[in-house]
């Protein structure tokens, strides 16, 4: 279990990590068998080396619903910098990622969700919640 912590609410193992400039969370839907370091260790790096598609995915969906109520124009990388990465979630039995990040206002503060099937070419679902 190392530095993870396990949430009854959440039903998640839990535990803090630095990815890119972002401190984040990484949750964890696993069995109390598996091996909790590996696994965050493989959800950091599979996101990282897909950091440039997620990037493009939040943009492509989300930055021409942000321009349809703004005042000024942006760039795609404008748009992005205002976001903060908050949380890689796993669910190590369906195999998913779940990637929060913070909207930074531009959505009236609600999240940023990004769907990811791994085990997929990488296609994500990007919605905002909450």
């Amino acid at each position: 279990m190392g530095d993870f912590a396990y949430n009854e609410v959440l039903d998640l193992w839990i535990a803090n990590r630095k990815f890119l400039s972002y401190d984040i969370e990484v949750r964890l839907y696993c069995d109390k068998k598996d091996d909790f370091q590996q696994l965050a260790e493989n959800a950091v790096s599979d996101i990282a080396a897909h950091w440039e598609s997620v990037k493009a995915a939040i943009i492509a969906e989300l930055l021409p619903q942000h321009l349809d109520h703004a005042s000024k124009e942006i760039t795609g990388d404008e748009f992005f910098s205002q976001l903060t990465m908050q949380t890689i979630d796993l669910d190590a039995v369906d195999i998913m990622y779940t990637i929060i990040f913070a909207d930074g206002g531009l959505f009236g503060g609600h999240g940023i969700q990004v769907l990811w099937d791994p085990e997929e070419e990488f296609s994500a679902d990007v919605s905002l919640v909450g």
